[in-house]
């Protein structure tokens, strides 16, 4: 945790106007698959940052502001329920395997597959049909190998940030 309350609230506030400027700019990458609906997830390493280094709450706080910002700024309404329900699952299973003790890699990578799964859910629920679910495996493979590549970033950042952050001096 940050030494100081205002310190947590000012890189909460960094990470997520990072994550939204970074989701906006990955809106822009199609990726050469032919697969529709495959996003590499990038910005939720601002989540993964907020996660280890403040804890859930403002991993939580992180992602909602980024989420609602993203909808309202770029998005829709469907865009938003899509959007939330994915990264609330996704935030759900990145804490449940942080305090497993699990690797960042995997912590991201449960973030990942939850995210998939949960967009997957709300698309069966809005189109009213459970035939989107054969679509589930290939969410999941992409999540799992763009969750070990957003994982790998997301250590490097909170180790560099860590030594930054946490390192001598709180005067200045």
């Amino acid at each position: 945790m940050m030494r100081s309350q205002s310190k947590s609230v000012c890189l909460c506030a960094v990470l997520s106007a990072t994550g939204l400027m970074v989701s906006y700019v990955e809106s822009f990458v199609v990726l050469p698959y032919g697969i529709p609906g495959i996003r590499i997830g990038l910005a939720n390493i601002a989540t993964l940052i907020a996660l280890y280094l403040l804890g859930g709450f403002y991993a939580f706080i992180v992602t909602v502001i980024r989420v609602m910002l993203s909808a309202l700024l770029f998005g829709s309404f469907s865009s938003f329920l899509y959007s939330i329900a994915g990264a609330c699952l996704a935030l759900l299973a990145m804490t449940v395997f942080k305090r497993l003790g699990f690797s960042i890699y995997s912590v991201s990578v449960a973030g990942a597959v939850m995210h998939n799964t949960a967009q997957i859910a709300v698309a069966a629920v809005l189109m009213s049909g459970v035939y989107l679910l054969w679509y589930l495996p290939v969410l999941i493979f992409t999540g799992v190998m763009f969750g070990l590549l957003t994982g790998f970033l997301a250590d490097i950042l909170v180790k560099r940030l860590s030594k930054v952050l946490f390192s001598t001096g709180e005067g200045g």
